[in-house]
């Protein structure tokens, strides 16, 4: 270091040492607006997107058949709503026979009832409709409802969950 250095450092002893970095007031109040935004967005963007994405979701299966009622508990064109290992299924009876589907509408998830005037399973949440065969007829649904094999033996119903 020679004479002038050293006589700089002295009148000036912050410039020879390391500057230590410091946040101002001003970039302080920017970062916390900055975060609470993006937390805000965030937190109005994730419940947007798991209402729109189509549930997918379904109970933990037990395998094999299972007795879920009578065929006299079931009018003809009648329904019954059962839940099966964690899984609700509505039971259609027709005059020909039983069918099972789940009762999870394949759109957000609400439990679907049966129209029997109309013959068609519906969504009560945002209009879907579904036929006896479980296929979308109009609404938003994606997909057509699960269905589920069903057997009656000696009078009681079975389905394979």
């Amino acid at each position: 270091m020679n004479e002038r250095d050293r006589n700089n450092a002295a009148e000036h002893p912050s410039c020879c040492r390391a500057r230590e970095k410091t946040v101002s007031r001003r970039d302080f109040i920017d970062l916390f607006i900055k975060g609470g935004l993006l937390v805000t967005l965030a937190g109005m963007v994730l419940p947007a997107l798991n209402y729109i994405w189509p549930v997918t979701r379904r109970g933990p299966g037990a395998g094999g058949l299972q007795e879920v009622g009578k065929l006299d508990d079931i009018p003809v064109w009648g329904f019954k709503k059962v839940t099966l290992a964690g899984s609700a299924l509505i039971l259609l009876r027709t005059p020909n026979e039983v069918k099972a589907f789940s009762a999870i509408c394949t759109h957000l998830g609400c439990i679907v009832d049966w129209d029997g005037p109309k013959r068609q399973i519906t969504c009560p949440c945002h209009a879907g409709v579904f036929d006896l065969n479980g296929r979308v007829v109009s609404g938003p649904p994606p997909k057509p409802l699960p269905e589920h094999a069903v057997k009656v033996i000696d009078g009681k119903i079975f389905v394979t969950v």
